[in-house]
């Protein structure tokens, strides 16, 4: 929230409202954790020994990185255990999918919007409360995917009859294009495939394709009509990329200067040393795994993109179950959304990664059923020794 009175996001008051929440029920909230947990823990571990190793030098930034991590692992270990439940599960992704479709509303009749200022390029956006852009095409491509998957990317659609969907997912892809936001466009297209290519069966396969190809196009035809991302369009055309095709290659640069435990907390003051401008002291990556690279080496990205690995296995095995491809598809976006933008606090991420957790043990629960009390006259003689089989 740009301009705000007190010196604490949002996101974070209502993250420490849920942790707060959950401590009152620890058994059922923090049971048992993600194995992915222990290896964000472990990346954790590293960035601290690339900040001892640099001399201690910005413990600080380095201080407030570990308690929003920590907040966010936290996150992780309830939504992992509470998602579990199918009904919560399906309340969430309603409200969430609501909450976008109001924000679109707002952003489309103007209501709230304040100029979001690009310093590199100059380019003004109008969004909600003056949010970032980018930032706001993550948070409402997100909800175009839920949208499209609790109509079409499960087994029992949630919203009926599926035409109901189409003007929201409109107004959704119409708000993301007044933000202009090139790389939320790319994760968004990213997202609708990856629901073109899952299904449970080869119809819903054909079905979800068409889908995918439908939305693809009808957010192509909003972007032609549209002037501002004709305007950024050009721009990435000519090469002008918001100074990312600066930054990338100076980042790579610094992993291969430090390569095993990277620069940790100093990363964004070093990266601003070699590409200097006179309104900046430091500088973000723009890209998730530069990031990582670059804050804690091998020795902490081993861990720290084994832990995503884990969270995509999850939602890829979970594609049959009761939310099917939806968990997959909304991550797959996220994670797209991370090559152009470095989004590792961004509270909805680990949200999502919590759901793919999640959803991967109801799609466990559902695939097993108790057999029924009907026996042969043979099995009469001995009591059956089977006590799960799996359904068809």
């Amino acid at each position: 929230m740009p301009d705000r009175t007190i010196p604490v996001e949002t996101t974070t008051l209502t993250a420490a409202l849920l942790i707060g929440t959950a401590m009152l029920w620890p058994n059922r909230c923090l049971r048992r954790p993600p194995a992915a947990v222990w290896l964000f823990t472990a990346y954790a571990y590293a960035y601290w020994a690339a900040v001892g190793v640099g001399g201690g030098y910005f413990a600080t930034d380095a201080i407030r990185a570990t308690i929003i991590l920590l907040q966010l692992v936290l996150m992780v270990t309830i939504g992992a255990n509470i998602l579990q439940e199918q009904q919560v599960a399906d309340r969430a992704l309603l409200i969430f999918a609501t909450a976008c479709v109001i924000l679109a509303a707002m952003t489309m009749l103007g209501i709230g919007t304040k100029a979001d200022v690009d310093v590199d390029t100059q380019m003004v956006r109008m969004t909600v409360f003056g949010q970032n852009a980018n930032r706001a095409a993550r948070v409402l491509g997100s909800g175009l995917l839920v949208l499209v998957g609790l109509t079409y990317g499960r087994a029992r659609a949630l919203i009926r009859p599926a035409w109901l969907v189409w003007p929201f997912v409109a107004l959704v892809a119409l708000a993301m294009i007044d933000g202009g936001s090139r790389g939320g466009l790319l994760a968004l297209a990213i997202g609708l495939m990856t629901y073109g290519v899952t299904g449970t069966t080869l119809k819903h396969k054909f079905r979800n394709a068409a889908v995918a190809v439908l939305a693809v196009g009808l957010v192509t035809i909003f972007v032609l009509r549209s002037p501002l991302m004709e305007e950024r369009l050009a721009m990435a055309s000519e090469g002008n990329l918001a100074k990312r095709e600066q930054i990338i290659p100076n980042a790579l640069q610094m992993f291969l200067d430090r390569p095993i435990l990277g620069w940790g907390a100093e990363n964004e003051y070093e990266l601003q040393k070699r590409m200097p401008q006179l309104y900046r002291d430091s500088r973000d990556t723009h890209n998730l795994v530069l990031h990582v690279l670059t804050t804690s080496g091998l020795l902490g990205s081993v861990p720290f993109f084994a832990a995503l690995w884990l969270a995509v296995r999850a939602a890829w095995r979970s594609r049959r179950g009761p939310l099917g491809s939806l968990p997959l598809a909304v991550l797959m976006g996220l994670l797209a959304g991370n090559m152009s933008g470095n989004y590792i606090a961004f509270k909805l991420q680990w949200i999502v990664l919590a759901l793919a957790f999640a959803s991967n043990t109801l799609a466990t629960r559902a695939a097993f059923v108790v057999p029924g009390a009907i026996r042969s006259p043979v099995s009469r003689a001995r009591p059956s020794t089977h006590t799960l089989t799996r359904s068809t």
